[in-house]
């Protein structure tokens, strides 16, 4: 049950920053400016490919770690649970507010 959570909820990580990406690069055509100092850093060198890699970097990193804690549950370690649940509500999290800042890109989409 804890993988099968873990990769749902990384790929909906994962497709959560795809539209944030998305809509970041569409709305920078535009002549928006990206606020996000690290990210606006990583435009600014690499453009959206070098931007794009590093959340998939991102997602992968976070993948690994739930699948790793996921599989330690099964052997029943008190510590691998706790760590598997702090870090499902984490990545939770992560992915409905990149959920929010999408939408956010779409309404200043709508008003460029």
């Amino acid at each position: 049950m804890e993988i099968r959570q873990a990769v749902v909820w990384s790929g909906l990580l994962l497709g959560s920053q795809a539209t944030d990406t998305l809509t970041t690069a569409i709305d920078r055509a535009r002549g928006a400016v990206e606020m996000m100092p690290i990210s606006s850093r990583l435009l600014e060198v690499g453009g959206v490919a070098l931007f794009w890699t590093f959340k998939v970097m991102i997602v992968a990193s976070a993948a690994a770690a739930l699948v790793a804690a996921a599989r330690k549950v099964r052997e029943n370690e008190r510590l691998s649970v706790v760590t598997f649940r702090v870090s499902l509500v984490a990545v939770q999290a992560i992915t409905i507010a990149l959920a929010a800042v999408s939408l956010s890109n779409l309404a200043l989409l709508t008003s460029i």
